[in-house]
């Protein structure tokens, strides 16, 4: 019986050490240069460029929803400088994290501070899509360190009554739809009466 017990132990406490030496690993950094916020600003005001063309159609109407297609660059730089403003936010906390656009889908990774210099590493990418006033976030290739997750942990819906931040609801409320576009990019639908919003955002800086 003392066997049996010091063997499942044993196994135990080696499952222990391998799920620790998959999760844990020192704390991740994710620079970010001033030529990096040079480049990526100068593709964010072209976007602005882009959805202030879009409220005048060709026929210079100005259509209900105007349609704007965002190329992959463009929609990487964004999600680089939200992570640089979020990374502002969290300093005090000791997270780290950056965002991506590849491969059409939004990559994403959080390096999490543990005592004794360790930390958890979590990565995972989505497609986010949005109709119908509603934000659908489904996760993909979700892991901590190289353990892997279900997506479905942080896949959701988000409405607009979960956002809380005033100027990123009105900037919500500018978007009619967005979805994946044929080139990679992003294809956008925004209402031209409420573009300010959205462009308010855009330009906002730290």
């Amino acid at each position: 019986m003392k066997k049996k017990l010091k063997i499942s132990l044993f196994i135990f406490a080696a499952l222990i050490v391998v799920l620790a030496c998959l999760v844990l690993s020192g704390p991740k950094h994710f620079p970010y240069s001033v030529a990096d916020a040079e480049a990526d600003s100068l593709l964010a005001s072209e976007i602005v460029d882009m959805i202030s063309d879009s409220v005048v159609d060709e026929n210079g109407d100005i259509p209900e929803i105007a349609e704007i297609s965002i190329p992959p660059e463009h929609v990487n730089a964004l999600l680089r400088i939200a992570a640089y403003r979020l990374n502002l936010e969290l300093k005090d906390d000791g997270i780290e994290c950056a965002l991506g656009w590849d491969n059409a889908a939004v990559k994403a990774a959080a390096s999490c501070p543990l005592p004794l210099s360790l930390a958890v590493v979590f990565r995972g990418s989505a497609a986010p899509l949005i109709e119908n006033g509603v934000i659908h976030i489904p996760v993909s290739g979700f892991r901590a360190g190289l353990l892997p997750l279900p997506g479905s942990l942080l896949a959701r819906d988000i409405t607009e009554k979960d956002i809380k931040d005033e100027n990123l609801k009105l900037a919500f409320d500018a978007v009619h739809h967005l979805s994946v576009a044929p080139d990679g990019g992003v294809k956008l639908g925004v209402y031209p009466a409420k573009i300010s919003s959205l462009i308010r955002i855009l330009v906002t800086e730290e």
